[in-house]
């Protein structure tokens, strides 16, 4: 798994976890619902302003986004 799968799928759980959909989280970033499922699905690179962004949406910080826990 590369490290934006690994990023795209902490974002997707975060979401899950908030009972959030694609289009909620793109609204809220000023992005299209598309983009959200390209970075969910490590298709598209994420900068690091939109993961500021998306982490601020989400509740949590980049950090948490970026570290990945091997028994995840």
């Amino acid at each position: 798994m590369t490290n934006d799968e690994r990023i795209g799928h902490k974002i997707m759980v975060q979401r899950a976890v908030l009972r959030m959909n694609q289009s909620e989280l793109a609204r809220r970033i000023g992005v299209r619902q598309s983009y959200i499922s390209m970075i969910e699905n490590g298709d598209r690179p994420i900068s690091d302003e939109l993961l500021r962004k998306i982490s601020a949406a989400l509740r949590c910080k980049p950090e948490e986004l970026r570290k990945w826990d091997k028994a995840a």
